[in-house]
């Protein structure tokens, strides 16, 4: 079910006798290894709720980037039968947080309030580090952080670099 960010405190609250994973990505051409990530993260607990990155916090893998809107996005993650929850993470939200680096600033404003709300049991994490701040929020909710590792030779990127023929 595609819901608004802010019902991610009332989830919470019905799920409360349940295990809550979070993924969240950019879901750009659905592919295996996605599918594989959410197999694996619904495999961690009750309930999967994935935030889908919005348009704007894709941009920066590229000017061609992303290839569906965050909506088409959305759409597609949600029919995947391990995802109860699907949340476009296109809000900005500052909740007073002082001294955030500016490098962690734009992971702070999307998606801190998000979080907070939702107090997620278990994180998948990607391989690269989480912002401090995150983090931080992460470890005084008490949420586990697994990282689920990508399904090898298989990327958004090689599937566009292969469609252009550049593979």
């Amino acid at each position: 079910m595609i819901i608004e960010q802010e019902k991610l405190a009332e989830v919470r609250r019905e799920c409360i006798n349940k295990k809550i994973v979070l993924l969240k990505g950019t879901f750009d051409l659905l592919h295996p290894g996605h599918v594989n990530r959410m197999r694996a993260a619904k495999a961690l607990g009750d309930i999967l709720v994935v935030f889908v990155k919005c348009d704007e916090a894709i941009k920066i893998k590229g000017p061609d980037r992303p290839i569906e809107d965050e909506n088409q996005r959305a759409a597609v993650v949600d029919a995947i039968r391990y995802v109860d929850y699907t949340i476009i993470a296109n809000g900005r939200k500052d909740v007073g947080i002082k001294d955030v680096p500016e490098h962690d600033r734009e992971q702070y404003l999307r998606y801190y309030k998000m979080i907070a709300d939702l107090k997620p049991d278990v994180l998948i994490k990607p391989e690269k580090e989480l912002a401090p701040v995150l983090a931080d929020l992460y470890r005084k909710i008490g949420t586990q952080i697994h990282v689920v590792e990508e399904t090898p030779g298989i990327s958004t990127t090689m599937l566009i670099n292969k469609i252009r023929g550049l593979q």
